[in-house]
């Protein structure tokens, strides 16, 4: 120890001379999931791959797929070509694939080719904050069916929450292969990836749902029995939600989910609204959110596991 604040670490000469450091040079310490300590020269990023070039008419009819797995790797500079042309068809619907891109735009664009630059500081998102915004998001579109229907409004916000989506999913595949992207995350733990990833599915699939529902309703002006009290269920449920994992880290208790009677209760008023249409759109959020709080329970549990030092 030096000064009381700080510590000495040996590091062993031939690895020094290896990786060409000097005095005063930074190096960098990573702590795993078992508490052991990682030391590196650089940043550990399991080979970023920056560039990658695709010919487009090899991927045709899924293009839209292999941009969000290219967007989701991380990869900063795309290139896509095409022998012959690129359709009208196709341009349009890339660009329509990198609205839903955070931080991408068109950078270089001819009859053959266009390249995309993704600008996207990762090391800057915190998926918490997302599945925050996500929630805010939902609770307008909510209100908005609970109020004066505006359409237009339900469309922005569901173009958002797709938005969101492939931003958290970006960030939680990256957070797997790059330990600088799962701490800056809020992540933290690797163990946790599968269940924030299940929630920003979920809470898109809520996003889907409300979209199809009011569409449903702008197209048949129809109304539903206890819109209010179902509406109003679910709205108060994805709010508990998100403000528990907005504080996983300082919560002490596992999170309950809903307990079945009031679950039993909202499913009975369901039940009762006589367009079977508008009765299965609110079953599936129900259902999704019913997920969504299984997935913060086993967070919280782990949360538990960590804090305790079992995990």
């Amino acid at each position: 120890m030096i000064a009381g604040t700080t510590y000495s670490v040996s590091l062993p000469k031939e690895w020094v001379k290896r990786n060409n450091l000097r005095e005063k040079n930074e190096i960098l310490l990573f702590e795993k999931d078992d508490r052991t300590l990682v030391i590196s020269p650089h940043s550990i990023d399991g080979g970023k791959l920056d560039n990658i070039s695709l010919n487009i008419d090899e991927y045709a009819t899924n293009i839209d797929q292999v941009l969000f797995a290219v967007y989701y790797l991380g990869i900063e500079n795309i290139s896509l070509f095409s022998r012959k042309e690129l359709t009208k068809d196709v341009k349009a619907r890339i660009r329509k694939t990198i609205t839903h891109m955070s931080g991408t735009e068109i950078s270089y664009e001819d009859k053959q080719k266009i390249t995309i630059k993704v600008l996207l500081d990762q090391s800057k998102v915190d998926i918490i904050q997302v599945f925050y915004r996500i929630s805010l998001i939902l609770e307008s579109s909510i209100s908005n069916v609970l109020e004066d229907l505006d359409i237009n409004e339900i469309r922005i916000n569901e173009n958002e929450i797709d938005r969101l989506y492939h931003l958290i999913a970006k960030i939680v595949l990256l957070s797997l292969i790059d330990s600088n992207v799962l701490h800056s995350s809020k992540i933290k733990n690797v163990s946790l990836v599968p269940a924030y990833f299940l929630i920003s599915k979920r809470l898109e699939n809520i996003g889907d749902n409300i979209n199809h529902l009011s569409e449903y309703l702008h197209e048949t002006k129809v109304d539903f029995e206890n819109k209010k009290e179902i509406l109003g269920f679910i709205k108060a449920e994805l709010n508990r939600n998100i403000d528990y994992v907005a504080r996983i880290p300082k919560a002490s208790k596992v999170f309950e989910k809903i307990n079945a009677d009031d679950l039993r209760k909202i499913n009975n008023s369901i039940s009762k609204v006589e367009d079977r249409t508008i009765q299965n759109y609110l079953e599936y959020i129900i259902r999704y959110v019913v997920d969504i709080e299984e997935e913060i329970v086993n967070i919280s549990f782990y949360n538990k596991l960590i804090h305790d030092n079992i995990l």
